[in-house]
């Protein structure tokens, strides 16, 4: 098999081709990078950019402030509700020891008044 393919397959011999000029390779220039100018639109469009930027900075602080502000006068009003709202109940609960049934028949035996059932009515809220 092997002579088989010998024969069907031509002889190549490599060949070695030797230079004996060389071959002038195209030249390539390298262009050093150069700052291109702006023109008068984009230098009035990064100014406008910037001074948007800088407005919405103070707006959101200015905001902010405005918030942290409110926040504060809303603590306060409700510290000031549950004072209010611990007085009620305080005064709530004097007004029902004051209009006690035992403190008015002691206040009127000290003061020589008589209890007449009759004379009394009870009234409910």
């Amino acid at each position: 098999m092997d002579s088989t393919v010998r024969k069907i397959q031509p002889e190549f011999s490599p060949e070695v081709v030797t230079q004996t000029e060389p071959v002038a390779s195209p030249q390539v220039t390298v262009r050093e990078k150069s700052k291109v100018a702006l023109s008068k639109f984009e230098k009035l469009m990064i100014g406008a950019v910037t001074c948007v930027a800088v407005a919405m900075m103070m707006v959101l602080v200015h905001t902010s402030v405005n918030v942290s502000s409110s926040q504060r006068q809303l603590q306060d009003i409700q510290a000031n509700i549950t004072n209010i709202q611990t007085a009620n109940v305080d005064l709530q609960q004097e007004v029902g020891e004051l209009t006690s049934s035992d403190r008015l028949t002691t206040f009127a035996k000290q003061n020589g008044l008589t209890f007449i059932d009759g004379n009394v009515r009870n009234v409910t809220k």
